[in-house]
């Protein structure tokens, strides 16, 4: 039987760091189906279904920037948690600097954990390999997964 596609939305208006995301993330899920969007609206769009993105399947996760302009990071995150069609969405909320009070925010907001934005290329490919794991329990392919210490920041 041939593994359903793994579908990864990346939410960000930095489309320097989504491109080098989508990069690494294709270089070590070269199966995976990895769109981006550069606005929290827009990423309501794809992830409800509505207008061009009917049809769509789900993603397994979306990897959320917190600072999106107009509609944050946590205000899309709850806004997709009060939708039971997309519970089993994973979300990994991102920001160039992780604080308590990110983590306490996408806490309360759903998160399943929250990730420093990569500074170099060559984080970049280290998040994207740590993903690959993530990603494969997400899918229900893989077994457990555990992130390496300091990549994935929960309270």
């Amino acid at each position: 039987m041939t593994p359903p596609e793994l579908h990864i939305l990346i939410v960000d208006d930095n489309r320097g760091d989504a491109v080098l995301l989508t990069r690494a993330l294709r270089s070590v899920l070269s199966e995976a189906v990895i769109e981006t969007s550069p606005s929290g609206e827009q990423a309501l769009q794809r992830l409800l279904g509505e207008g061009e993105y009917s049809g769509r399947p789900v993603p397994v996760l979306v990897l959320l920037d917190c600072r999106l302009p107009r509609l944050s990071g946590f205000q899309v995150l709850e806004k997709i948690r009060t939708d039971l069609a997309l519970k089993e969405v994973r979300i990994l909320l991102m920001s160039g600097l992780v604080t308590p009070e990110h983590v306490a925010e996408g806490e309360r907001c759903g998160s399943d954990g929250h990730i420093e934005k990569p500074d170099s290329p060559h984080a970049f490919d280290d998040l994207a390999q740590a993903l690959h794991g993530f990603t494969m329990d997400a899918s229900g392919r893989g077994g457990p997964f555990r992130f390496p210490d300091g990549l994935l920041n929960r309270l």
